[in-house]
């Protein structure tokens, strides 16, 4: 099966090689270097490397409390972390330390993967959630290299696709040495898809493990919303195409009842900031970009020269990459996007890391588990087409108003929901102990954490020196991210 994938997949790369040039060109497709397996070495010492492959910003969040209980189990260890996307890159390079590398992934054909190993010589690989790649892992076991599958969970919308063509993945998933599961039910669908029994095992989700980054930003807003008598304050994170207008819709009705709304808007993705900007201009609410308040950060620590620019009811909008996280910590209502349009939701787990009542809409096929686990206690919410439990979920967009408005009445009800959020994230399962021991019982230098400290050559440079910059160096395009 391994060559008739191979056979497909070099016609492929020929066809897409012109256009995929293209796209790097106009720095859309960043790192296409690394990509293909053009890296420089890692310096050879007595440190042990893991790779870990986050694909995307959501994955690098997850893997960000892993990495620093790697360092604290293995010291010296040394981290060349992966990712797909700018945001994930720029996330992963906020929480890397000296020494480690970030890179963009090689493309799935097994002599890239042949030579990513060789440059990287790890001594095991991670691999996050669903990234299963037929040549990496087949590559990787030829190499004695172990390969963990961590956090690992198959999407309602993936699981039929996997499973018509079982006959393919059950090869590729005997290649790895674990499969660590988020749940039991992506356990049970990683057992259909013919993974061997004795490898899979239920260890929890990494994600309830994360802790939102602090931001100097917080406390710049919160002193402009005190300032304007902002209240009550609405974040909308990590919203996607086709939400903003329900948004909007809600904006405009809920403010004849609470003029000092403010709507704190995160589009997901970078390049829709200027679309969403347009999008309200259009809709007539007023709104100031997060971008306009830069040059003031620079000498400004109270929102004082800024009020006026601050329109209520209106929206802040986020246009930065990395904050959201933070900015939760200034709701009354959190609403997490990629919920009401189907594209299978976002991770609720930063707010309920603050206490903050969550609102959802129905598309949650990519976190459903933590969906269920919020919504499993529910309580009467006296609204049709809602759900409460520790979250409140919307049964279509068209409750979105109503809801909003019951919860911005009730705030007792918000800090009733914040309190059973926070509470099921100090409580529930995460699975780093499984995952240290895993690693542990890989043998070799992983086995021995007094052997991890730095050693370098007499006289010569630390070896966290010696991983040049050009690893880094054609992933340039992501300062058009920050734009």
């Amino acid at each position: 099966m391994y060559l008739i994938y191979n056979l497909l997949s070099w016609p492929v790369a020929l066809l897409l090689g012109p256009w995929l040039a293209y796209r790097a060109w106009r720095g859309r497709l960043p790192g296409l270097g690394q990509r293909l397996g053009l890296i420089p070495p890692v310096a050879a010492d007595s440190r042990p490397v893991v790779w870990l492959h986050a694909v995307s910003l959501g994955e690098v969040k997850a893997v960000a409390p892993l990495l620093g209980d790697l360092r604290t189990q293995f010291p010296g260890l040394r981290i060349v972390l992966t990712t797909s996307t700018r945001t994930g890159w720029q996330a992963a390079r906020e929480c890397l330390s000296d020494g480690d590398a970030v890179l963009f992934p090689p493309f799935d054909l097994a002599w890239i993967c042949r030579r990513f190993l060789h440059r990287i010589r790890p001594q095991a690989i991670l691999v996050m959630e669903t990234e299963l790649w037929p040549n990496l892992f087949r590559e990787a076991k030829q190499s004695g290299v172990p390969l963990l599958l961590v956090n690992g969970r198959v999407s309602d919308r993936a699981f039929p696709r996997y499973r018509a063509t079982r006959f393919f993945w059950r090869r590729v998933l005997a290649e790895p040495h674990a499969i660590l599961t988020q749940s039991k039910r992506d356990a049970e669908r990683f057992l259909a898809l013919g993974a061997p029994p004795e490898r899979v095992e239920v260890a929890g989700n990494l994600k309830y493990a994360i802790r939102p980054l602090p931001s100097p930003i917080v406390a710049r807003l919160r002193a402009m919303a005190e300032e304007a008598g902002a209240g009550p304050i609405l974040v909308a994170g990590s919203t996607m195409p086709g939400e903003e207008r329900f948004l909007a819709a809600a904006i405009r009705e809920l403010g004849q009842e609470f003029p000092h709304l403010l709507t704190i808007l995160a589009p997901r993705h970078p390049e829709r900031f200027a679309s969403v900007g347009e999008e309200l201009r259009a809709a007539g609410i007023a709104f100031l970009r997060r971008s306009a308040l830069s040059v003031a950060s620079q000498g400004e620590t109270s929102g004082s020269n800024l009020q006026a620019e601050l329109e209520l009811p209106g929206v802040l909008l986020l246009d930065s990459i990395g904050e959201l996280g933070a900015v939760y910590e200034l709701a009354d209502v959190a609403f997490v996007g990629g919920t009401l349009v189907p594209t299978g939701g976002h991770n609720i787990l930063e707010p309920a890391c603050f206490g903050k009542a969550i609102l959802i809409g129905p598309s949650m096929s990519n976190f459903q588990d933590i969906a269920d686990t919020f919504l499993r206690d529910g309580r009467d919410s006296g609204l049709d087409g809602v759900r409460m439990g520790a979250a409140v979920q919307l049964l279509d967009a068209s409750s979105l108003s109503s809801a909003l408005r019951y919860l911005f009445r009730n705030p007792d009800l918000c800090r009733s929901l914040g309190e059973a959020a926070r509470g099921l994230v100090q409580k529930e399962l995460n699975p780093m102990e499984r995952i240290r021991r895993e690693m542990a019982r890989l043998g070799g230098p992983l086995s021995h954490p007094q052997n991890h400290a730095p050693n370098h050559p007499a006289g010569g440079a630390p070896a966290d020196k010696e991983f040049p910059q050009a690893a880094v160096a054609d992933a340039r395009p992501l300062s058009e991210a920050r734009k």
